[in-house]
């Protein structure tokens, strides 16, 4: 295919964007102030087969602003959009994600129903949620959403465009909205703790934070306990250091388990 009928191709899917709806694709690749209208505006920008498309970042999702902060944690995300606007001299176009957000909500609500399992895309991520497009709504679902056990960084788990399986939790065909879930899909370590934990046991874990008076160390897959940090140790274990944690203490009801250190792996200092 010659570059002028690729480009021919790709100004027919702009105008028909612009003037029947159609959704397009593309990836967001930076972020600049455009002038519109006597106004300077915070832009997304889309390279869309080469062709520059703008999108404000008012027209990102219903609650954005005129600023770059939403924009930065999308970096790099594909994202829908409809054509507002199309100049072919200048070769650059304005879109809106809003109205392509707008347009797959309205087709895909009357095909979901509450219990479905579903998969959205992962369009936002910041160090404690992310942001995932579903069936043309955006979701803002936070750590303590995404699975059981603490999660110190999101964004060490997730990344913009991964795939992310959710649960349709509510269906309101009058607001033309839903609720989902994505922790209700995952299996609760803490319903058979006590087969899998003993009180007065030691287990191998993996340092994941800090608390006021400890730190947290994850001893199995959504399972981290609070331990406390004797008073021997020279200095406190890093994130990531594998330890020894010995548990004094299971509350299942609370989903508490309480330990304390027992040995920093590869170290000589211990109980």
């Amino acid at each position: 295919m010659t570059d002028e009928l690729q480009k021919k191709i790709v100004w027919q899917n702009i105008n028909s964007s612009k003037e029947k709806g159609k959704i397009l694709t593309g990836k967001i690749i930076a972020i600049e102030n455009e002038q519109m209208k006597e106004e300077l505006i915070t832009c997304a920008i889309i390279d869309f087969n080469g062709i520059r498309v703008l999108i404000p970042a008012t027209e990102i999702s219903e609650d954005s602003k005129n600023d770059k902060k939403l924009l930065r944690n999308m970096m790099g995300a594909e994202i829908k959009f409809i054509i507002v606007e199309a100049d072919r001299i200048s070769e650059k176009a304005i879109g809106s994600r809003k109205k392509a957000m707008e347009r797959l909500k309205e087709i895909n609500i009357k095909k979901v129903q509450v219990g479905d399992k579903i998969y959205g895309k992962i369009v936002g991520v910041w160090k404690k949620f992310i942001r995932i497009e579903v069936i043309g709504i955006d979701f803002i679902v936070k750590a303590q959403d995404l699975q059981y056990g603490y999660v110190e960084d999101v964004s060490k788990m997730y990344k913009v465009n991964d795939k992310i399986k959710v649960i349709i939790k509510e269906k309101s065909e009058e607001n033309k909205s839903i609720k989902i879930s994505v922790k209700d899909l995952l299996e609760d370590p803490f319903k058979n703790i006590r087969k899998d934990f003993t009180e007065k046991g030691e287990y191998l874990a993996t340092i994941t934070g800090y608390t006021d008076n400890g730190i947290f160390a994850n001893i199995a897959q959504g399972v981290d306990t609070v331990c406390i940090l004797p008073t021997w140790l020279d200095r406190p274990p890093f994130p990531g250091e594998k330890v020894i944690i010995k548990i004094y203490k299971i509350i299942p009801e609370k989903r508490k388990i309480y330990s304390s250190l027992i040995k920093i792996m590869g170290s000589d200092a211990s109980e």
